[in-house]
């Protein structure tokens, strides 16, 4: 009996795992859907104002389970560190990316994280890049090769293609950040703030060159604009990393893998765009190399396929 029931909960836990990647992954389709009306800095700047109230009432309702804001100096420094480029120069440079590529591009280019988080982990925190890893690596980065083929032959790549590789390098890179000085074990409390503090200096960049916060007394599509942070970064935050942390990272990479292809045939479907060979090749090249890189850091626990954007990666 205690075998079936432990079948189910893993086959729910790997339920949430994929639900997430796919929501998290839909969400340069969500916005394409709806940039029409916003420039991507007050896009975003909404998704941190409804991230913020969503995480603040669930940290009211979580308080009575226990102390949860022990935080030290060295803490709130490296999560104002983490917010600043995980928290505002990556997704800004993400959403103003999906202004110049496709949704498919997008889809296929963040593919770069894994390795990313992989080569920061050897760098910053004394890792070792083992076989597996190596070949990973390899697949991943040749799918990036695939997926730019046409800009490579012609020896020029638009400027959406630097901004995802910047976004991609800020993603990754908050997770080290974390994982090196942030100790707080509470990771709620800490996604709360270091939403805050993204959403503070989102909104002051937003005072200072875009014309101040009028823009939400007149918001353009406004229930979809609301249901994107919900959908794209909230939900999949929380089926994720509850999931994670009964789940093996050989199960999680699979997941991550077959999210990334799920949401880029609906990129394909649902916005009309076509998929090339080159496409295709670039895809079944990133899943292989996703399988084969997200194995756990030995030293640090840090399982290289994440979500992006928002929380750090902590089993």
């Amino acid at each position: 009996m205690r075998f079936f029931i432990s079948d189910a909960a893993k086959k729910m836990r790997i339920a949430h795992l994929l639900l997430a990647v796919v929501l998290s992954n839909m969400k340069p389709i969500f916005s394409k859907v709806i940039l029409d009306g916003w420039n991507p800095v007050q896009l975003y700047f909404v998704a941190l104002l409804v991230m913020t109230i969503v995480l603040a009432v669930h940290e009211m309702i979580s308080l009575e389970r226990g102390e949860r804001w022990g935080m030290t100096k060295k803490d709130l420094k490296g999560t104002i560190l983490d917010a600043l480029i995980g928290g505002v120069i990556g997704p800004v440079m993400f959403f103003m990316a999906l202004t110049m590529v496709t949704a498919s591009e997008s889809i296929l280019l963040t593919s770069l994280v894994p390795f990313l988080v992989v080569i920061f982990a050897v760098m910053m925190l004394g890792e070792k890049m083992n076989k597996q890893m190596f070949i990973g690596s390899f697949l991943i980065l040749g799918g990036m090769v695939a997926a730019l083929w046409y800009d490579i032959v012609a020896f020029e790549f638009q400027t959406g293609v630097y901004l995802l590789f910047g976004s991609s390098v800020c993603s990754a890179l908050s997770t080290i950040i974390h994982k090196k000085y942030v100790k707080h074990r509470h990771l709620d409390s800490i996604v709360l703030v270091k939403t805050v503090i993204s959403l503070i200096l989102v909104g002051t960049w937003l005072q200072f060159t875009d014309g101040g916060l009028g823009f939400l007394s007149e918001p353009q599509n406004v229930w979809a604009a609301l249901a994107m942070p919900l959908l794209s970064f909230l939900l999949p935050f929380f089926l994720f990393f509850r999931a994670l942390r009964k789940t093996s990272a050989t199960d999680a990479g699979v997941v991550a893998a077959m999210g990334r292809v799920i949401a880029l045939i609906l990129a394909s479907s649902l916005l009309g765009e076509t998929l090339g060979t080159h496409h295709l090749i670039s895809i079944s090249l990133i899943v292989f190399g996703i399988l084969f890189i997200n194995v756990p850091l030995t030293k640090w626990r840090v399982v290289p396929s994440r979500l992006m954007e928002i929380g750090p990666l902590r089993k």
